[in-house]
């Protein structure tokens, strides 16, 4: 064992001669934007049912993601995950598809509603996909997409597993800088 004494790449940069100045939002001063949504679901809803809370920009980079509902019935999972935008930018279409996924559980993988309320909660790394060093990349870098498509991202959520069997409210807090 030792001790250890190690910089971060943007402390680093900062000690550099001359110093290097972090990107904003990457180690960088920036200021932090903060997107609200809410849905609900329905006694009808089922898996595969998403829900889309909040729409950012697809070069932001996403800091922290929240998330809260009612109770959501005897049975039911979430996940969180981010999809091409539907307004219509870029050649996409303007209603939620399949197809329009980028990763269905980016930030969290079947979160359990069962028969509870949801208190706020961070599941920013939930699934362990969005790690740490992601958070000071854009979005669509931390994603793994080659190449920025411009335009909007939006976060849903999307039914795992079993439907709620009572209608409940649930919402998405995500905080991020540009």
């Amino acid at each position: 064992m030792a001790v250890e004494h190690t910089k971060s790449t943007q402390v680093s940069n900062l000690d550099a001669s001359p110093p290097v100045a972090n990107t904003a939002g990457e180690g960088g001063p920036a200021v932090v934007k903060v997107e609200d949504g809410s849905a609900s679901t329905t006694t009808t809803s089922s898996v595969d049912s998403t829900f889309q809370f909040v729409r950012v920009p697809s070069n932001c980079k996403v800091k922290l993601v929240y998330f809260e509902s009612a109770d959501m019935g005897s049975t039911g999972t979430m996940d969180v995950g981010v999809y091409y935008a539907t307004d219509g930018l870029g050649g996409k279409p303007t209603s939620l598809l399949a197809a329009n996924v980028i990763d269905r559980t980016f930030f969290a993988s079947a979160l359990d509603n069962s028969g509870q309320a949801f208190a706020k909660t961070d599941v920013t790394r939930e699934s362990g996909t969005y790690t740490i060093s992601k958070q000071v990349q854009p979005l669509w870098q931390a994603l793994g997409l080659s190449s920025d498509p411009g335009g909007n991202f939006d976060i849903c959520g999307t039914i795992a597993t079993a439907a709620a069997t009572s209608a409940a409210l649930m919402g998405l807090t995500v905080f991020y800088t540009d």
